[in-house]
């Protein structure tokens, strides 16, 4: 069976490089496909899942470093949940949320009320893959690590060839595969999450100090392996969902007081309300609206209900789109020790066997109430998740490799289908490539004017004009352009989808992924390009992109109202 095929005993995923002489000894097995998918996580799986449903004859080899399909969640904690409710999450071509009717009458949960829990993930990503493999429409290699350009062994392959033959490894060094892949490289591990289980805090600890993980606190409660916990103090370190999953989790499972925990919180942080009306566009909107202007965008958001804040005295600095419920925010604002003095540079032991914790120099140290080490169990949440420093945001890399970074805000997966979509119609010759060139020349024309005839875009390639146009975001709230691209991504691919911009619009309508497919919901995406159009000049746009949302706001007037 393929899914077992590479299958070796391990504990450790993080893997060093074979080096090139253990390689050349291996045994090669030589393989062939259409896609040669890389990162069996949340982002590789929706592109699959819509591909295969678009062009079910196709042939896809999945190749990830997990033992089980599921990214990140393969190593997250045991009490993490969706932010968002399942109905958003997973493939499109099969609910997350399970039979609706079993869930209103056995579980008393309304559909649109369940998060899936790590383990009912993990089981549905299993299961998708295993169905996809009996199809014969998957090969899956777990335990295996692709080799990117520059980690490959030597290929006997004729140059002509070469960009179009990859291999991979088993991770325990006994078997290496040569694939020929007939359309695309996947690059699905972009936007990997970099979490605390898999990565230590990145400032010096001294002995005897305890710090664990969300991982080890669960294992730990379920193991009755914490003694007398109810007589320590818990610290948890950050600001992010992972801390504030954390924080509900000592309360309402370990039923640990709330005076037993004390917060260390670097930056106040904007967060979303799940029982809000907020979707991945409205913090885009929000600053298109107030000019770009952080602050009013997201007092805004707050007035209408998409944004909350932890402690109402103090105004966040940032956002990070966590997403928390009014349940969750209450077990937060129970915490009264909270620390906000910056970001945590050390944690020492003190000659008097008390503990300190220091921050930058501005900061001043901060000694916890129960000072000694054997009084205080720090729990590390310090990590950046998805924001891991990831600056390649192309997205149609060349003719034979497509990169899967986000078009849109989290959740991930919508992004992911609507490049699947991209692909298949890019295959099927359905896209309106010469709408895109279109928008191209419109661009190019103050260029032109100055230096010359340019360069003839009825001769540009696909995937330039989908890469000229269409790019990747990286969740910088500081970078305007990003903040924005969101936006135009959706108006491109409502544009160049299909020659009738309602092709794409009911895609969406119909995916289980997308926000479309909510009744009532509108995107307001020809409104939206309008604003932009108006407020071009003063958020720095060029005259020739000012150009090119006219043409895409023209296009999309269908959509007036939707």
């Amino acid at each position: 069976v393929l899914y077992d095929a590479f299958s070796v005993h391990h504990h450790n995923s993080r893997v060093s490089i074979l080096c090139k002489k253990q390689l050349k000894r291996m045994k090669v097995t030589e393989l062939a496909c259409d896609y040669l998918v890389v990162g069996a996580g949340a982002a590789s799986i929706a592109f699959i899942d819509t591909l295969l449903t678009k062009q079910p004859l196709t042939k896809i080899i999945l190749v990830d470093k997990n033992p089980c399909p599921g990214g990140h969640w393969v190593h997250a904690y045991g009490f993490v949940r969706l932010h968002q409710p399942s109905l958003l999450y997973g493939v499109a071509s099969r609910q997350l949320e399970g039979n609706w009717l079993k869930l209103i009458l056995g579980k008393l949960t309304l559909p649109w009320h369940h998060r899936a829990s790590k383990d009912e993930i993990l089981k549905y990503y299993d299961s998708f893959i295993q169905d996809k493999i009996s199809a014969g429409q998957v090969q899956y290699f777990p335990n295996c690590q692709y080799n990117f350009p520059g980690e490959e062994p030597t290929t006997t392959h004729p140059a002509s060839e070469r960009e179009q033959i990859h291999s991979f490894s088993s991770l325990d060094g006994a078997r290496q595969c040569s694939v020929k892949v007939k359309n695309k490289l996947i690059n699905g591990i972009l936007g990997e999450c970099i979490i605390p289980s898999l990565n230590p805090v990145d400032f010096p600890v001294d002995q005897d100090i305890q710090m664990l993980t969300p991982n080890q606190i669960f294992d730990c409660h379920h193991q009755k392996t914490l003694p007398n916990y109810g007589e320590k103090r818990f610290v948890v370190l950050g600001c992010g969902k992972t801390a504030m999953d954390t924080v509900v989790y000592l309360q309402q499972s370990m039923k640990v007081k709330p005076s037993q925990i004390s917060w260390v919180i670097p930056n106040d942080v904007w967060m979303l309300a799940r029982e809000g009306s907020a979707n991945p566009w409205a913090w885009p909107k929000a600053l298109l609206k107030s000019d770009y202007n952080a602050r009013e965008a997201g007092l805004a958001l707050e007035r209408a209900g998409g944004f909350v804040r932890l402690d109402p005295n103090i105004e966040p600095t940032r956002f990070r789109f966590p997403v928390v419920g009014r349940d969750e925010i209450k077990f937060m604002r129970k915490v009264e020790d909270i620390i906000r003095r910056g970001r945590v540079t050390a944690i020492r032991n003190q000659e008097n066997r008390s503990v300190i914790v220091h921050f930058g120099e501005n900061s001043q140290p901060w000694v916890p109430k129960e000072s000694r080490p054997e009084d205080l169990v720090f729990i590390h949440c310090t990590c950046p998740g998805p924001e891991n420093g990831n600056s390649n945001f192309d997205l149609f890399a060349s003719d034979h490799q497509l990169n899967l970074n986000l078009l849109f805000a989290p959740p991930v997966p919508i992004s992911m289908s609507v490049l699947a979509y991209l692909e298949s119609a890019r295959i099927n010759g359905t896209l309106d490539l010469s709408f895109g060139r279109q928008l191209l020349r419109s661009l190019e024309i103050d260029a032109v004017a100055e230096q010359g005839a340019g360069r003839d875009m009825k001769d540009l390639p696909e995937n330039e004009v989908l890469g000229r146009l269409i790019s990747g975001i990286g969740l910088n709230e500081d970078d305007k352009r990003d903040s924005f691209q969101s936006i135009l991504n959706l108006a491109l691919f409502l544009a160049i989808a299909n020659e009738d911009p309602m092709v794409g619009y009911q895609f969406l309508k119909e995916n289980r992924l997308s926000f479309f497919s909510i009744p009532g919901f509108k995107g307001e995406v020809y409104e939206t390009m309008g604003i932009l159009l108006d407020r071009a000049k003063p958020l720095g746009y060029s005259d020739g992109e000012k150009r090119m949302f006219q043409l895409l706001r023209d296009r999309l007037q269908i959509l007036e109202g939707k």
